[in-house]
């Protein structure tokens, strides 16, 4: 009998198996890597906007919190890439002397939530003070 070289069938298919499975492993990492990526950028476009908008509120005077309307008042186009998103804000009368605001962002139709909130106290200041 001569001396064969090569691989045989059954060698041959194995190979082909850890191939594909490391391939699809790998497509699946790339993968999951980028929708993390992207739900890391959303989250961070919903902070800065927030963050500015809470800029805005707190230069408010604490007696006329209650009659602002309960959406955003600063620019929203940072928000753009999150369309369609909702942008509210909601103010709490703990007791007479604090309000607590609350701001939220909600995108990917409701599923995706970022929100941030200030407690305001009555010092009996103006604007900051």
């Amino acid at each position: 009998m001569s001396k064969e070289r090569g691989f045989s069938l059954v060698e041959v298919l194995v190979g082909l198996l850890i191939l594909t499975i490391v391939i699809t492993t790998t497509i699946v990492m790339f993968t999951e890597r980028h929708r993390r990526l992207r739900q890391a950028n959303e989250t961070i476009l919903a902070y800065q906007a927030l963050s500015n908008e809470v800029e805005i509120w707190r230069r408010i005077d604490f007696a006329q919190l209650d009659g602002q309307p309960p959406t955003f008042q600063s620019d929203t186009s940072i928000l753009q890439p999150l369309k369609p998103f909702n942008a509210a804000v909601k103010v709490d009368t703990p007791r007479a002397d604090i309000k607590n605001v609350t701001f939220t962002v909600r995108w990917n139709k409701g599923q995706r939530e970022a929100h941030l909130s200030i407690l305001r106290a009555d010092t009996g200041g103006k604007g900051l003070w």
